[in-house]
């Protein structure tokens, strides 16, 4: 459970809005989820993309000021069995994918191209909740928990067909979380898709990593599968490969009802965990930009970037 004290916090961030759509949402079972909420919303904070059915894990939130109405939605693509929510079971909202493994040579043991689908019931659903919530809102924001982890750049399959779909049917920016690290940045329609903000408060000190390979055989093999490698400096509060520590801020800058700007503030998280926001006199500014460019194009993404100030301005004619 969340404690009411710790939760408190989260005030000084003056957050309006929090997404629960997390493969981790149900790890201690669905009473302590709901439990969780409550404390959340209790503090006068929306929780979307999870609750107590289907229904309330696909509501939307929506935030008022000075006369500009956003709306919020959010959805899990990596959800474990019975991780998502039903008609009367608590979890997250699900937009989830299927995999198939297609032979592209005629060899036998060749290794397979991956292709993945999103589920018609979960994208149907998705399509319907944008359409009903967007007219209610002037913008609309959509989030998912989807992707690959520990893969450098690389996206799924069903990641920009689910976020195409979604533009087309109303929403005005995606916001994608989960992998543990930057992906791409993507614009369609004239609209901004974040694939992944990667980290950002995210302690994770050796031991805790050690003890998860001690009780875990899934956990170990995934962090072999990587070959995680630690770094001393880091290992007290921020043991994660070195990649997962270049991380960003999404900044979408709105004039009367419309987008106007979108840029990035690039992020490294130190030695104690903690996320910094980096000036352009910093070297690692440079750093997390030029990876943020290299991994846009590995996906033959054709975004341009163009760092103004301390900001990297996404060009939405890309």
């Amino acid at each position: 459970m969340c404690s009411s004290d710790l939760a408190r916090a989260l005030l000084l961030g003056h957050y309006d809005v929090l997404t629960f759509a997390s493969n981790h949402g149900s790890d201690l079972g669905p009473d302590v989820l709901l439990e969780t909420i409550q404390v959340i919303r209790d503090l006068g904070i929306q929780v979307i993309g999870a609750g107590a059915n289907i229904t309330e894990a696909r509501k939307p939130a929506f935030v008022t000021k000075k006369g500009l109405t956003v709306g919020f939605l959010s959805y899990c693509s990596v959800l474990r069995q019975n991780y998502q929510a039903g008609e009367t079971s608590p979890g997250a909202a699900p937009m989830r994918a299927y995999t198939h493994y297609l032979q592209t040579d005629y060899q036998p043991g060749t290794a397979p191209k991956i292709l993945t689908f999103p589920y018609q019931e979960d994208l149907d659903a998705m399509l319907a909740d944008i359409r009903a919530a967007k007219e209610q809102c002037d913008l609309l924001s959509v989030s998912y928990h989807w992707g690959l982890h520990g893969v450098k750049g690389a996206l799924a399959m069903y990641q920009p067909e689910v976020a195409h779909r979604a533009i087309d049917a109303g929403a005005d920016f995606i916001i994608g979380t989960h992998p543990h690290r930057l992906k791409a940045i993507e614009v369609y329609q004239g609209k901004p898709i974040f694939y992944s903000l990667g980290n950002f408060c995210f302690d994770q000190p050796r031991w805790v990593l050690d003890e998860g390979r001690r009780r875990s055989p899934e956990h170990k093999a995934h962090m072999d599968n990587q070959k995680w490698t630690y770094d001393p400096e880091y290992e007290e509060w921020y043991a994660v490969p070195a990649e997962n520590r270049k991380s960003m801020i999404a900044q979408i800058d709105i004039s009367g009802t419309t987008v106007e700007r979108v840029a990035f503030r690039p992020v490294m998280i130190n030695k104690r965990a903690q996320p910094e926001i980096l000036p352009a006199s910093d070297p690692r500014f440079d750093e997390v930009v030029g990876y943020v460019r290299e991994i846009t194009e590995s996906q033959g993404i054709s975004t341009s970037y163009v760092v103004k100030g301390d900001e990297v301005i996404v060009d939405l004619d890309s």
